[in-house]
């Protein structure tokens, strides 16, 4: 941990002409043109990413998404079930079962790849099977305002 302050106490001391050079050997490539003060924070951050490493996958995602469509709202992270979960919902006065296996999922003895197959075959409906388990939020159209007059 020392050494990371060390590095980032280091960055704080350097000339702007500097900075530039530090992110020249640090980023590979030639510095944008940024305020010192920014061009130092990216540095500190790079330096601790080296040493705890960076974002989760998931997280990057949504900021890839967001980054492209900032009006896109919130980003759900992707559902990941470990094997050995189950999965229980009630419908029509029954309690249906669900196990996360290796290689899939399990309901009724039977395989299947998907939740939504898994809900087409309680319901005889066409559903969103993360939806159906309560694994996602359901999608609600945005509210609009209401002109008073």
């Amino acid at each position: 941990m020392a050494r990371i302050d060390d590095a980032v106490n280091r960055l704080v001391k350097l000339s702007p002409a500097e900075l530039r050079s530090e992110w020249q050997a640090m980023m590979g490539d030639a510095p944008p043109d940024l305020p010192p003060s920014l061009l130092r924070r990216v540095l500190a951050y790079r330096v601790q990413e080296q040493a705890h490493g960076g974002l989760p996958a998931a997280v990057q995602r949504m900021i890839d998404v967001l980054s492209r469509d900032p009006l896109a709202g919130p980003v759900e992270p992707e559902i990941k079930l470990k094997p050995g979960t189950r999965l229980l919902r009630k419908w029509n006065g029954k309690l249906h079962s669900v196990q996360v296996v290796e290689d899939g999922l399990m309901f009724e003895e039977r395989r299947y790849r998907s939740l939504s197959h898994i809900a087409r075959e309680i319901t005889g409906a066409q559903w969103s099977g993360p939806r159906f388990f309560g694994l996602k939020k359901p999608v609600h159209p945005p509210l609009r305002a209401v002109a008073r007059g």
